[in-house]
């Protein structure tokens, strides 16, 4: 009998440190014989001892995952849940044998018992091992500040098991039903804990997830626009010069054609078009300024910013497209736009006063000053706007 609990420990070793090695992928055959080695040794110390309670998995388990640190140099809870779940499963199979063949030992077929027992607690360990490395693939995504919350309602629910498959194995053993009830309710109490936070948590993700699908689309939906409105720009642009053209070889010799020419060409100028490499601002302020140029008011863009993510801010946006809103109807002003680090500056000017300022009241949160100014026969007019602190603003 000796040489047979020999045995099964060596398989239930040998399943343990293939589940370990494959699962966690370590990189060398030398780690699976010392590893194999190192939990046979602790297996056949704690038989001699007669402990095969707790401290053999816990042995287990601190032996196993000391390897897997070393190997992958940095410590997951996801690796250190799996790893205890399948231990805790090891400790499962004995009670599922003992259920199975429990009557024959009861009957006085001790020996019958301890062959039958032994041999199909080993075997479920292979096949739920096999079964496991074949289609686990686990990943758990547990914020850090709440993996001490649940570690200790896995704890709790192991002892749980724990005090119950004693009283089976054991009748003698007796436990405090005020222990058990106390156990279950602050299971309880942590689960619904636990989904709580969860809920919150998914709920959060769920709308991040959404806004950035969302932003995706649109980005998307601009940059078709944007290609669209560069097609079409370059066609008109093309009809442009075809006209000119006809124009030049009429030589007014036919009236009707070149006043024909003409009307085409007044009601269709030639839109001018931001390109920034940032989709979003840039078919928005394209826009913008053509709009403009419907109205008689002619926006000469000149943009020294880079790509970058606030640009595209429609907040960011829209206070440009309000600053735009109070220009007077005049022959061309300049519309400059330049980063300068965390701030932008935005400026507006012309050789003539252009700027309605008695009814600019622009309110916004991303404004940090704004100046009219007049300089060498030059109107200017001004507005900073912030991107996250409030410390340089000498280039106003």
């Amino acid at each position: 009998m000796v040489a047979y609990s020999i045995f099964l420990n060596f398989v239930e070793i040998l399943t343990l440190t293939t589940f370990v090695y494959l699962y966690y992928s370590l990189s060398s055959r030398k780690q699976f014989c010392l590893l194999l080695t190192s939990l046979f040794l602790i297996c056949e110390l704690c038989d001699i001892l007669r402990e095969n309670g707790s401290l053999i998995l816990i042995s287990y388990f601190i032996i196993s995952y000391l390897f897997i640190i070393y190997d992958k140099k940095k410590i997951q809870f996801g690796d250190v849940f799996i790893l205890a779940g399948y231990i805790f499963l090891m400790s499962i199979y004995p009670y599922i044998s003992y259920c199975l063949f429990g009557r024959l030992k009861n009957m006085g077929y001790e020996f019958i018992y301890l062959i039958c027992a032994g041999i199909t607690s080993k075997l479920f360990l292979i096949l739920i091992t096999c079964w496991l490395l074949e289609h686990l693939k686990f990943n758990f995504p547990i914020p850090n500040n709440q993996c001490i919350l649940v570690i200790i309602t896995e704890i709790i629910v192991l002892i749980i098991f724990g005090i119950m498959g004693y009283a089976v194995i054991k009748p003698s053993v007796t436990y405090s039903e005020f222990i058990v009830c106390a156990l279950l309710l602050a299971v309880f109490i942590l689960i619904i804990i636990n989904g709580i936070y969860f809920n919150m948590v998914y709920t959060e993700k769920m709308q991040y997830e959404k806004q950035l699908q969302k932003e995706k689309y649109i980005k998307q939906s601009l940059r078709l626009i944007q290609n669209i409105s560069y097609d079409i720009d370059d066609k008109k642009h093309r009809i442009h010069w075809i006209l000119e053209h006809i124009k030049h070889l009429n030589n007014d010799t036919n009236t009707e054609i070149s006043k024909a020419i003409e009307q085409y060409q007044s009601k269709n100028t030639y839109q001018k078009l931001v390109a920034s490499k940032n989709p979003v601002f840039d078919i928005l302020i394209s826009v913008k300024i053509n709009r403009l140029q419907d109205d008689n008011i002619s926006i000469k863009p000149f943009f020294e910013i880079s790509q970058n993510e606030k640009y595209d801010d429609l907040d960011f946006i829209d206070v440009i497209s309000e600053i735009l809103d109070y220009v007077k109807r005049h022959n061309e002003i300049t519309l400059h736009i330049k980063g300068q680090g965390i701030y932008t500056l935005v400026e507006l000017y012309s050789e003539n006063d252009f700027y309605d300022y008695d009814r600019c009241k622009i309110e916004s949160d991303l404004i940090v000053k704004k100046k009219n100014i007049y300089k060498d026969g030059i109107y200017y007019m001004k507005f900073l706007l912030k991107g996250t602190d409030d410390d340089v603003r000498e280039n106003l």
